[in-house]
């Protein structure tokens, strides 16, 4: 057990989604820094939602488990994310009041839950998305590039110029109705002003600090922490089915019009080169990115795969490419990646700089395909360049993303917050 930890420090974290219910990245996030900290010996307790055939309280890794806030059955529906809206925040209220005093710290994890609930206990927040910074909750101005501070106006014309609000497709019912916009551009407001009654915060990367800073968080008050890397390293003898022998470039991910993917194929199509490209992963664009590939047979579309082939995937890529349009805030790829020390390409937003130091253990290009182009040419031609990336991206998550860093740099803030450092 750490020294820091002797101190029994008592934190509550508060989630609307946990495991097994999950609803994307955080929720796994969550749980991995929760369990890690209690390994470390500090008492987790976790406040969390509902969920029909789950118990409403349990232990499981060392994390006490309350699941006692009402909010949506789920997130796909207007219907559902309305009932989200009526019941989430009063229930966190309500609840967190009741435990608060139990506890030495109450940790906002997804930000959803933060509310403005004055509190006497010392509060953090881990700022894993925008919603507090863009009413649109991507950041994404009329999905063409990063956005640079907002109004009203500004976002109507960007909201009308859209498809998606978040991860959502909208219908122009929706994206046409004055209604519409209000409701959203209030409610961002509100998250937004929540942000005043949170004393200190975790944020996945210095893109999302300097949107703290501009939204007048002191500086003080803020501390780098990527998340708790997730590495699955599977055994088995029957290995994803890669051919071996030219250079592999590797794309995970969603098929999705902000992810980048039509970049990275047109791209691939102007190369002159024997290496493959593989790309893994499903979504809406999956069609459209296979009329773009149909005539390159070093393209590979394979879809979604069994979880337990990724390590295998990274271990045989000689490149991974996260060609994101948008500013993802720290996409776990990227920490996968430099787990297996897989030299990585990236467009220069959000978050990736965080990862990828370019020239040193990869390379950071525009947002666009003569860039990537130019970038993929460079890298899959020299076999030595990507030896000493590999080499460095190794070294880099070690002594920057592993999951012993990323716990030291949690309870010490914690302790120093609490005025419990020993």
């Amino acid at each position: 057990m750490d020294a820091e930890a002797e101190e029994d420090l008592k934190i509550l974290f508060i989630t609307e989604s946990f495991p097994p219910d999950s609803h994307g990245g955080g929720e796994i996030s969550c749980a991995l820094l929760a369990e890690g900290l209690a390994e470390k010996g500090l008492h987790i307790s976790v406040l969390t939602s509902r969920v029909k055939g789950l118990k409403k309280e349990e232990e499981k890794n060392g994390v006490k488990i309350l699941r006692r806030l009402k909010t949506g059955e789920g997130r796909d529906t207007l219907k559902e994310n309305l009932k989200r809206k009526m019941f989430f925040k009063k229930s966190v209220k309500k609840e967190v009041s009741k435990l608060s005093q139990d506890h030495d710290i109450i940790h906002f994890f997804n930000i959803t839950s933060i509310t403005d609930l004055p509190l006497e206990k010392t509060t953090f927040a881990t700022i894993n998305s925008y919603i507090n910074f863009c009413p649109k909750g991507n950041l994404f101005y009329k999905e063409k590039m990063v956005c640079e501070g907002c109004d009203l106006t500004k976002f109507i014309g960007c909201l009308t110029n859209s498809e998606y609000v978040g991860n959502h497709k909208m219908s122009n019912m929706l994206r046409y109705n004055p209604f519409f916009w209000i409701a959203l551009y209030i409610d961002y407001k509100k998250r937004k002003k929540c942000l005043d009654h949170v004393d200190h915060f975790f944020s996945l990367s210095d893109f999302i600090s300097k949107l703290l800073v501009e939204a007048g968080v002191s500086e003080k008050n803020i501390v780098k922490v990527p998340n708790v890397p997730k590495i699955e390293v599977h055994r088995e003898k029957k290995k994803f089915d890669i051919p071996k022998g030219e250079p592999l470039v590797t794309y995970i991910g969603a098929l999705t019009k902000i992810k980048g993917v039509d970049l990275l194929i047109k791209a691939f199509n102007e190369l002159d080169t024997d290496a493959k490209l593989m790309i893994v992963g499903d979504g809406p664009e999956r069609k459209n990115l296979e009329r773009m590939s149909a005539k390159n047979e070093n393209i590979t579309l394979s879809g979604k795969i069994d979880h337990k082939y990724i390590s295998s995937i990274y271990k045989r890529s000689d490149v991974v490419v996260v060609p994101s349009v948008w500013p993802e805030p720290l996409s776990r790829v990227l920490l996968e990646s430099a787990y297996f020390g897989v030299p990585i390409i990236a467009t220069d937003v959000g978050g990736s700089p965080e990862v990828v130091k370019h020239g040193f253990n990869g390379l950071l290009v525009e947002p666009n395909s003569r860039d990537l182009k130019e970038k993929l040419e460079s890298l899959i031609e020299n076999d030595e360049r990507r030896d000493v990336f590999a080499h460095n991206m190794k070294k880099y998550f070690k002594n920057n993303l592993s999951k012993e860093n990323v716990l030291k740099k949690v309870i010490r803030s914690y302790y120093r917050a609490s005025k419990k450092t020993t």
